[in-house]
C-alpha cells in the first residue's frame, strides 16, 4: 500500500556502521531509499512499526532536497 506523500515516517539510516534514526516525509523517505538502492551509499529503510513518537526524532537533514520537484505557485512567481 502507497502511503500519501505527506505524512510523516521512521527513517533509518545506516551509514558506515553508525545507526541515524529520523522522522521524514514519506515522499523524503521513498526517494531517499531509491537513491540508496542505485548508488550504495549507506543503508536506508523505512521503520513500519516503531514504538518511538517521531515528534521526538530529528527531521531528515536537507528533507526538502529528497521530497522532488516543488511546483511554484503564481503568486511566488514574479513578473518581469
Amino acid at each position: 500500500m502507497a502511503l500519501p506523500a505527506e505524512i510523516d515516517v521512521h527513517l533509518r539510516i545506516s551509514l558506515a556502521g553508525t545507526v541515524f534514526d529520523f522522522a521524514a516525509t514519506a515522499e523524503a523517505a521513498r526517494n531517499l531509499i531509491a537513491d540508496c538502492a542505485t548508488s550504495c551509499w549507506c543503508v536506508a529503510e523505512l521503520i513500519d512499526s516503531t514504538v518511538d513518537d517521531l515528534r521526538f526524532l530529528p527531521r531528515l537533514p536537507c528533507e526538502r532536497l529528497f521530497r522532488g520537484p516543488q511546483t511554484r505557485s503564481a503568486s511566488s512567481s514574479s513578473s518581469g
